[in-house]
């Protein structure tokens, strides 16, 4: 395939003159999307234009996203450089030369630190760097933040050094080589601005301590932490579950130190992926809930039934789809008390072998005409003291079982599964949402065991992560 020199040129050698700017603002339209494929582009109705720019750039959602001007020009050498900059950095734009024959200016690189927020730079220069191979997330944050966050004067030498930056951070990073990392840093803090560089130094620390580096040597400029904090998290998430697949497991656990389900909230919708199955499942016993709501979900025809589970966030509310069943998990139980008549209250036959695992330390009945709820008094629970068989049956065959409190093994933590809600609440201290997720498949779906096995394997990413040890259902380490 032609480079993107070429395809400008072929471009603007057409005899219409329309056709030569449409198709050299498609040429930069691909660049740019190839830079970060989460810009969204807007071409405007005019090419070269002196305070019009050729493209509008915008990141993420809302009503206050965040743009960036583009001028494209046939070059961006002095004087005409001077001229732009003059006039239009108010807006901190990107100016970038479509020429083939740019080269060094050092009177504009002089100029351009007059104003060092916009951006200059030629196709050339951000094709290749967009042709570096992206393995670790500081790689794709190099790349993606270059046009929204880039500055100064990107041609010649300081090119090639954020080029350099880009192409070795990966493997810098796993060698943990101090002097490749120290030139990534101040380079970063030369081209990009310092929200960007300062969010791409702490991705960078995280990955050090991933791979085994000692966050104080870490040879950075900021202070050295070996996770997030929740501010930090707050603005750094979004564009590291936009990235393409990070499969580190120890990427994600000291990633998210701080974490917890308020903060997954705040993401307000995201969709699924593996970045965010990831996220979830390293720090499982730092999201708790104080309850999961489930419902039966209809196949749709793209629907694949033996598909493995997934998390996603819908409505500011974090949520797991496993097989036909969508759990959502809250932060009080209030988000779920309106729930009624969305479940099926079982006899109590049906569920009293699965009941067997867990201590027993009440039960709600309902019959026509009566209602019968009875809660243990002593630390041994129902299962001792009370013959519940008897009970069900002395209340008729109507009798239906609305709730169950249970005590988990190994623990001090009590549930309810409420069958009338389809809802599993924590009583007392919140719990971590695997937990709630497989006593509501066991108890109120009634799961078949692949289904339960199905979602072990996702949560503990197929045996790797100690969330359930000897195949039984444990409270989270702390």
């Amino acid at each position: 395939m032609q480079n993107v020199n070429s395809q400008i040129q072929n471009a603007l050698h057409q005899a219409s003159p329309e056709a030569a700017i449409r198709d050299v603002k498609h040429v930069m339209a691909r660049e740019l999307q190839a830079l970060d494929p989460k810009t969204e582009i807007k071409s405007t109705d005019y090419f070269n234009h002196t305070f019009v720019p050729d493209f509008v750039l915008t990141w993420g959602s809302g009503s206050e996203r965040p743009t960036r001007d583009v001028y494209l020009r046939f070059n961006i050498d002095t004087p005409l450089i001077q001229r732009d900059l003059l006039s239009l950095h108010e807006e901190s734009p990107a100016f970038i030369s479509i020429s083939g024959g740019s080269s060094h200016d050092e009177r504009a690189e002089i100029i351009a630190a007059e104003y060092d927020d916009c951006l200059l730079s030629s196709a050339a220069t951000l094709e290749r760097i967009s042709n570096e191979d992206s393995h670790t997330p500081v790689t794709q944050m190099l790349k993606s933040s270059l046009l929204q966050g880039g500055k100064g004067y990107l041609v010649g030498e300081s090119a090639n050094n954020v080029q350099r930056a880009v192409s070795q951070a990966d493997s810098a990073l796993t060698n943990l080589n101090s002097a490749e990392v120290d030139a990534t840093v101040r380079t970063m803090n030369s081209h990009f601005a310092r929200g960007f560089s300062a969010r791409i130094e702490r991705v960078m620390q995280v990955l050090w301590v991933s791979q085994g580096g000692e966050a104080s040597e870490f040879p950075g400029t900021l202070e050295s932490r070996t996770a997030l904090s929740s501010n930090e998290l707050v603005e750094i998430l979004p564009f590291l579950l936009s990235l393409e697949n990070i499969s580190s497991i120890e990427f994600w656990r000291n990633l998210g130190e701080n974490i917890n389900l308020g903060l997954l909230q705040d993401l307000e919708n995201w969709p699924a992926n593996p970045n965010l199955n990831l996220l979830v499942n390293a720090n499982l016993d730092r999201v708790k809930a104080k309850g999961a709501a489930l419902d039966r979900v209809e196949f749709n025809l793209f629907d694949d039934p033996d598909s493995p589970p997934y998390w996603h966030i819908q409505d500011s509310q974090l949520h797991m789809r496993c097989s036909e069943i969508d759990l959502r998990f809250v932060d009080d139980r209030r988000k779920t008390a309106h729930r009624t008549d969305v479940g099926r209250a079982p006899q109590w036959y049906e569920i009293e072998q699965r009941l067997d695992r867990y201590g027993i330390e009440g039960v709600e009945f309902a019959s026509p005409g009566s209602k019968a709820h009875i809660k243990s008094s002593t630390t041994d629970g129902l299962r001792d003291s009370t013959d519940v068989r008897a009970l069900s049956k002395a209340l008729g065959q109507l009798a239906r079982v609305i709730s169950v409190e249970l005590r988990l093994p190994n623990s001090r933590d009590n549930v309810e599964i409420d069958f009338d809600r389809s809802a599993v609440d924590a009583v007392g201290a919140a719990l971590s949402p695997h937990l709630l997720a497989h006593l509501g498949l066991d108890l109120l779906y009634q799961s078949s065991q692949k289904t339960l096995e199905d979602l072990s394997s996702f949560v503990s990413v197929g045996g790797t992560l100690p969330w359930w040890r000897d195949k039984r259902v444990e409270r989270s380490p702390e």
